[in-house]
């Protein structure tokens, strides 16, 4: 589709909204979801919306309010502005006026006065491919695409529609302020050895060259290189009148007292005398001014394309740089990206029926209003999230310490594999070349920028990272049938200097079923002896609670306190090992080691992991200080409150340990009761008080933000995976729905994807914001549960079981899923029946009762699969 005809459907379904047309699927925010799945958003004041478009660990970051920026790994083509401050991507419209010109921005930022334009109409629109800014206004109607490509190149393209029935004279005014270092904050030393130059071209609009020099080394300087193309796409009678160009950001804004806000060319319509070179006592910008001409009921488009190359030492490499950089049939460009996201949807695919509202309890009511087409593009949606957290380069966060975490991407891992594999198995690869010789994982890598370059590492010692990726590398191996991975190479990292945090690359190289079995080693050589549980080090999946490890007579780097969460997560990876080892045949020894430890473990966990007070209630422990000095989680904590966390309850499920013993329900359901709140199960309650001893920094985070005493969404979906597994389906639903992003009716964050929490204490005026979306663990796990919990598709070595959950608020639901050499065809109807039924390709098949779960389910090996198997359930 044109780009035209796709702003007319735009327009059309912005009517539909101001109409309140029946079936709109509205978000918290102002925003929509509309009929082909695209979101819209509306200018807020409170919070903002936003997305990533790029491959590779490459983000270009498009904000609903209009700021941009973007950056590969530590490289940064466009910088990041804060809020309030002028953005580094911005354009204009200005009309001639009595004295000078009425300035219009065509994006929400820079916010400038706009009193002199009766009415100002602005939306963005996000697609999975590209993002749409519309601004109308006197009869104009201004289009800005943004997209890039698969060599990473960024595309613009303005689009001018005069609606009205006269011509029009006014101009379009781009400005471009591109970082290209490598870098994610600017000082006053990067304008010296950065120079931006406009080139005239005969014929054509021109270009922008930028070039940065940069020092790798002592002995390696090199330089970045950016050139910005243009194209001009007049149609009849559209003409350009007049073209200026600069490349001083003085020039542009008036000087150095002022901004894009108050810029004075703007306001005059001409830059006077233009500057086209610019370095090192200013900042070299691309900006112009293109006057132009419209005729009633005509359009015109300005295309621009901006290209970079890294770490250049030709100047070639530039000319090979302007050569690739094309503005032209972006159309055809973005379509390639369409084609693409298809043929990743096809591999899994989802439909949700509409919702049973008379199902819905009380405290369910937060689902009622929305429709199954709403989960339908939520589905969608998370989908991109996961994998945007699984092939991260790291520096997301924008800040020096914010690498790729080894229990973050695996996590990501595990939900990608189900719909892209091939690219899992790429990720997986590269991580575990970074782990120690020992078995040791990092808690965070990064990609080294040489072959003799060492990689950044956070070498902080926190004991789970290894448990996600044995629990990772088990969920590919079933999904996939891939055994041939258990044989690929990769190498290890040693630690030169832990203090200084310096590492190197080991001679030592062996397979990946080898780094599985370090890991073990590595976890099983941190088991205390005394409890048979696992040690703490410098923490577990809770982060910020790092003061269970400390060694309380300094004499050590930890001491023998326990992570309960961590003991079961190793519990639940000695039998995944067992299974995996017995399958392949090998490693005998192990695997009679491994059984002992689990049973040693779980021993540990029942006598010391379970607390009891005088009354003969129990209560499972988040874990315990050096020696047992002390507990948290416990009836008394070292702040003298009885406390409940919520981890060490949802893994004591998870694991597997609660199938051996199912009387433990009560106990973790009355936990989860306690953890309750409006926006879902906490991480702990109550939250830890300032310089509550033994627990680290996690007092030090506000109460009801974050990890103290919150809904960090992550750990509530944890919860909801144990309920579901305990067969307390509708409890998890409930559950399900609070942490929901479109459920609430304010949200600070994009309400279309995972936020990380919900913060709620009125003291402080925190009441349902949240402090991140997009890279969080809380995406994953709420993709796998509605994978394995609401399809309920759970693969096994030999085949998979098929497990809906019993209590299914939706009267269908459709999924499409390639799993090995089948395309599976999962239909599930509510029919109210008095029994569940499962048929595949129209033959009825005896399903299985789960004790556990409280449910049938149904088992097919993969010799009851053909090239396209239909599975129908219905209840």
């Amino acid at each position: 589709m044109r780009m035209e005809e796709k702003i007319n459907y735009y327009a059309e379904q912005l009517a539909q909204i101001k109409n309140q047309k029946e079936g709109i699927c509205r978000l918290p925010g102002d925003t929509y979801f509309l009929e082909d799945g695209s979101i819209l958003c509306f200018p807020r004041k409170e919070g903002d919306n936003r997305f990533p478009y790029g491959v590779q660990g490459f983000n270009f970051w498009a904000y609903a309010s209009g700021y941009m920026h973007a950056n590969d790994g530590l490289f940064s083509p466009f910088l990041r502005a804060n809020e309030g401050q002028e953005p580094k991507i911005a354009f204009f419209a200005g009309w001639k006026g009595d004295y000078q010109y009425d300035v219009l921005s065509l994006l929400a930022v820079p916010r400038l006065e706009e009193t002199k334009f009766r009415e100002v109409i602005r939306y963005t629109i996000f697609t999975s491919n590209c993002a749409y800014y519309i601004t109308e206004a006197r009869q104009m109607r201004f289009t800005l695409r943004v997209f890039t490509d698969e060599s990473k190149k960024m595309y613009f393209t303005v689009l001018l529609q005069n609606l009205g029935e006269k011509e029009q004279e006014l101009y379009l005014s781009p400005y471009f302020n591109p970082f290209l270092s490598n870098s994610i904050y600017e000082n006053s030393e990067h304008r010296w050895f950065r120079k931006g130059e406009y080139k005239a071209v005969s014929g054509k609009p021109g270009q922008f060259v930028f070039s940065i020099n940069e020092d790798l080394s002592r002995t390696r300087s090199v330089t970045n290189y950016g050139i910005l193309e243009q194209e001009l796409i007049l149609s009849k009678g559209c003409c350009l009148q007049k073209q200026e160009a600069t490349t001083s950001r003085y020039q542009y804004v008036g000087g150095i007292y002022s901004s894009l806000h108050t810029a004075e060319a703007l306001k005059e319509g001409t830059f006077q005398k233009q500057i086209h070179t610019t370095a090192f006592n200013d900042v070299a910008v691309a900006g112009e001014l293109l006057h132009f001409l419209v005729p009633a009921g005509e359009s015109l488009r300005a295309e621009f394309a901006l290209g970079y190359s890294i770490h250049s030492s030709s100047p070639a490499d530039l000319d090979r740089l302007a050569e690739e950089t094309k503005p032209v049939q972006t159309d055809e460009r973005l379509g390639l990206n369409f084609k693409k996201a298809e043929k990743e949807e096809k591999s899994l695919q989802a439909e949700f029926g509409s919702v049973l509202a008379e199902k819905l309890n009380d405290r369910a009511l937060e689902i009622r209003e929305f429709t199954g087409r709403t989960f339908t593009y939520f589905f969608q949606y998370l989908k991109q999230q996961v994998t945007f957290c699984s092939l991260i380069k790291g520096y997301v966060q924008l800040a020096e310490s914010s690498l790729i975490g080894i229990r973050d991407v695996f996590q990501a891992l595990e939900g990608m594999l189900y719909y892209n594999p091939e690219a899992a198995k790429v990720k997986i690869l590269e991580a575990l070349s970074f782990i120690g010789p020992n078995g040791r994982c990092p808690r965070q890598y990064s990609l080294p920028s040489g072959k003799d370059v060492a990689p950044a590492m956070d070498l902080r010692e926190f004991i789970d990272q290894g448990v996600w990726v044995i629990n990772t590398l088990i969920s590919y191996l079933k999904f996939t049938g891939d055994y041939e991975i258990l044989e690929e190479t990769c190498g290890y990292y040693e630690i030169v200097d832990e203090k200084r945090k310096s590492v190197r690359r080991s001679t030592k190289v062996d397979s990946v079923l080898s780094h599985m079995l370090c890991i073990m080693d590595y976890l099983i050589e941190n088991q205390d002896p005394v409890t048979g549980c696992i040690k703490a080090l410098y923490g577990d999946w809770n982060d910020a609670l790092d003061g269970l490890g400390v060694s309380q007579d300094g004499s050590s780097d930890f001491g023998n306190g326990v992570s309960v969460m961590v003991t079961l997560q190793v519990y639940q990876n000695l039998h995944d090992m067992e299974e995996l080892l017995t399958l392949l045949g090998v490693e005998e020894e192990r695997i009679k080691i491994y059984q002992q430890i689990a049973i040693q473990i779980e021993n540990g966990l029942k006598r010391y992991g379970v607390t009891e007070n005088e009354k003969g209630d129990k209560r499972i422990v988040h874990g315990w200080g050096d020696n047992q000095a002390y507990y948290v989680g416990s009836f008394q904590d070292t702040d003298k409150v009885s406390r409940y966390g919520i981890t060490s309850n949802a893994f004591w499920v998870i694991s597997g340990l609660y199938k051996k013993d199912r009387s433990c329900k009560d106990m973790i359901l009355e936990a989860f009761a306690h953890l309750d709140s409006e926006y879902g199960l906490k991480t702990f309650e109550p939250y830890f008080k300032p310089d509550t001893p033994g627990v680290g920094r996690i007092y030090k985070l506000p109460p009801g933000t974050a990890e103290n005493g919150a809904a960090y969404i992550h750990a509530s979906a944890f919860g909801i995976m144990a309920l579901f597994m305990m067969g307390e389906a509708e409890k998890a639903w409930e559950q399900l729905s609070k942490i929901l992003p479109f459920t609430h009716k304010h949200l600070s964050c994009s309400p279309y994807v995972m936020p990380n929490s919900y913060g709620e204490n009125p003291s402080l005026n925190i009441d349902g914001e949240s402090m991140q979306d997009w890279q969080t663990g809380s995406s994953n796990v709420v993709f796998k549960i509605l994978l394995r919990f609401v399809f309920g598709f759970q693969a096994e070595y030999n085949g998979f079981f098929l497990q809906p959950a019993a209590w299914v608020p939706f009267e269908s639901f459709h999924l499409n899923l390639k799993y090995q050499n089948s395309l599976l065809e999962i239909h599930y109807y509510n029919r109210n029946n008095k029994s569940r039924t499962f048929s595949v390709n129209n033959k009825l098949h005896s399903p299985i009762w789960d004790e556990n779960m409280k449910i049938h389910k149904l088992w097919l090996t993969k010799g009851d699969l053909s090239d396209k198997t239909v599975i129908l359930v219905e209840d």
